[in-house]
């Protein structure tokens, strides 16, 4: 399913023409189906801390797919699609080293800043590239919150 989410953000990053909602939205509901997969097994096997992880960056995908697609700005599409190169990278990482405790508990430590730093630039991208639109509370993004949903911040 990675390979499948790579293809789109490639899809996502060399598109030209008309805004591609479909795209989009197909990217969030592939990440949908990882989260609920992963959040299955976490389920199934708590000690296996992995799934978790992997659910709530399925869940962080899924959300800003989502969020991506109501924007509709072309402007942002390449930007997207470059904070979901590098969270699959990190989702690659971590299903490397499922099986690694010591090798996946560096990946999930160094994760929090790496992802609070990006998630921050994302919502400022946002920001710069709507000035003078009509921004609503639903076209925003709520780093913090984000964070806090998925345990990074207390």
């Amino acid at each position: 399913m990675i390979s499948e989410l790579r293809g789109v953000v490639e899809a996502l990053e060399d598109h030209q023409g008309e805004f591609p909602k479909a795209l989009l939205e197909e990217f969030a509901n592939k990440t949908d189906r990882i989260m609920g997969t992963a959040n299955t097994f976490a389920s199934m096997a708590p000690e296996w801390t992995v799934f978790g992880h992997l659910g709530k960056f399925g869940e962080l995908c899924k959300a800003t797919g989502y969020k991506a697609a109501v924007l509709n700005n072309m402007a942002l599409v390449p930007i997207f699609a470059a904070f979901w190169a590098d969270t699959l990278d990190i989702m690659e990482e971590m299903i490397t080293h499922v099986g690694d405790a010591e090798k996946l508990k560096g990946v999930t430590e160094g994760m929090g800043p790496i992802l609070q730093r990006r998630l921050v630039w994302l919502a400022q991208q946002i920001v710069n590239l709507t000035k003078g639109e009509d921004v609503t509370q639903a076209t925003t993004i709520n780093v913090d919150g984000i964070l806090k949903k998925m345990g990074i911040l207390a």
